[in-house]
């Protein structure tokens, strides 16, 4: 028998001297992203690592079910999340975090300052609608990668991606090198269509009513500090999904390969290397 191997590709982060991260999202998932993202700051402030410029995004207010599930106190309530996870994390390793107090939406194309650095985008939200206004940041002069963490009762997925257009994939792989990766609405196009209005829709109630495991938001967290990790500081990736399931307590992460992308996104590993279609072979004389 003959094993063969799928190649691994990899895809580079520039060596610039400050990357601008911001967090969408600071609820369940996002306040522990925001922890993680200030520790990942002050490393790289005392190891001489890039500097990193954070800015918390959220305009929701905290409310008392949202203390012991996400990273609030009781003293935090009433105010908004944004605005306390960054005093809170700013006073606790020595930073200087922005905070907006509101919902991004299509008009903060200019609102976030990234010039002339590496921008990431971190979405840590429940609906569409934040995902089409981090869609509509990315690829613009500065925003070049967006990490979105999207979850269940028990389960969740962590994708990487650079672009939301198909077509930018092909040819993508080559010399063992990735150009772009796909966004997560890209592999689950479901994320940007607007879900039925329900009672009691967004994880801090699910979590009160006990829907929602204890433990999930702080696994995607978990996972996108890690990511970001290998990105900040080892400036290359070789996986672009992560994906959990708590109940069964498994993890899958997909490596950059032509066939997990392909299975990703839909495009041929021929397409995403940019290799010529082969000719379909002729029948011979005989040929059944």
């Amino acid at each position: 028998m003959q094993l063969t191997i799928e190649p691994t590709y990899t895809y580079l982060i520039p060596d610039v001297p400050t990357i601008a991260i911001a967090l969408v999202g600071c609820g369940g998932t996002g306040s522990h992203i925001a922890q993680a993202l200030a520790r990942l700051a002050a490393h790289c402030r005392d190891t001489g690592g890039p500097r990193l410029d954070l800015a918390f995004i959220d305009g929701d207010i905290v409310e008392a079910k949202n203390v012991g599930r996400q990273l609030f106190s009781v003293a935090d309530i009433g105010r908004n999340k944004a605005q306390a996870l960054a005093a809170r994390f700013s006073a606790v390793f020595g930073l200087t975090i922005a905070a907006f107090p509101q919902m991004i939406d299509g008009t903060w194309a200019h609102r976030l300052n990234a010039r002339q650095s590496y921008g990431i985008i971190v979405g840590a939200v429940d609906g569409a609608a934040g995902r089409r206004a981090i869609g509509d940041l990315l690829g613009g002069t500065w925003w070049r990668l967006w990490i979105d963490s999207g979850n269940h009762e028990h389960s969740g997925q962590v994708v990487v991606g650079s672009t939301r257009v198909t077509s930018q994939l092909r040819t993508s792989l080559t010399n063992g090198l990735c150009a772009a990766l796909p966004t997560a609405p890209l592999i689950y196009p479901e994320l940007l269509k607007d879900a039925p209005i329900r009672p009691r829709a967004d994880c801090a109630a699910a979590m009160h009513d006990n829907a929602q495991s204890l433990m999930v938001n702080q696994m995607m967290a978990s996972i996108v500090g890690q990511y970001l990790y290998q990105i900040v500081i080892g400036r290359r990736l070789t996986t672009f999904r992560t994906v959990v399931d708590l109940a069964s307590l498994t993890m899958r992460s997909d490596p950059i390969t032509a066939a997990a992308l392909s299975a990703a996104t839909g495009l041929t590993p021929a397409q995403l290397r940019g290799e010529a279609p082969s000719a379909p072979k002729k029948k011979g004389k005989n040929a059944a």
